[in-house]
């Protein structure tokens, strides 16, 4: 395949953010009863671009996280939130292997780190943790972890050039992707 072309889409999946969105719906209630009820008309007179830049970040946040696109095809596996300014994009052939894996609920939504590896979540607790062969582990999270590990097992199996991903007839995986225990969580 030529360096430009595209590789065919294996899989994708937008998922909206319904707790993001529930956290901006309470942030502009919240602001806007600080507006009325707190702030003196003083201050609001002294700065009266307070309203907008309490709005203009609520706003902004939202647009950026409210939700994630997962698309794997053969080649990468990206993660893009909200816009597409904040992603994550994972060569396959820097996948060592792949597993579902429980986030815990303090660990919340967006991008940040994690005792697990990255984790990339708008919502849920499911997640598909990689095993990365130069950087520490990434979690997507997803509302179909086996479908999009199937994706990264047929892109892992692509990559191999074995026929199929999954087990053996001897039962042992074919690709690099395993459904195995994460060092924090129980795996589905």
């Amino acid at each position: 395949m030529p360096a430009h072309a595209a590789a065919p889409v294996r899989y994708r999946r937008v998922q909206f953010g319904t707790m993001i969105a529930v956290g901006t719906a309470l942030g502009v209630a919240l602001s806007t009863w600080m507006l009325v009820a707190v702030v003196s008309s003083a201050t609001l007179a002294a700065v009266p671009w307070l309203g907008y830049a309490l709005y203009g970040v609520l706003a902004l946040a939202f647009l950026l996280f409210g939700q994630l696109a997962v698309t794997v095809d053969e080649h990468r596996i990206r993660a893009v939130f909200g816009v597409g300014l904040v992603r994550k994009v994972v060569e396959v052939r820097d996948v060592r292997s792949a597993a579902i894996v429980r986030t815990r609920l303090w660990w919340g939504y967006g991008v940040h780190w994690t005792p697990a590896g990255w984790l990339y979540n708008v919502g849920g607790r499911w997640a598909l943790r990689l095993d990365l062969a130069a950087e520490r582990p990434v979690m997507i999270g997803t509302r179909d972890p086996e479908g999009l590990l199937a994706a990264i097992e047929a892109a892992l199996a692509a990559r191999d050039g074995t026929a199929g991903a999954g087990p053996a007839a001897d039962g042992r995986e074919t690709s690099g992707a395993k459904r195995q225990p994460c060092p924090t969580d129980v795996v589905r």
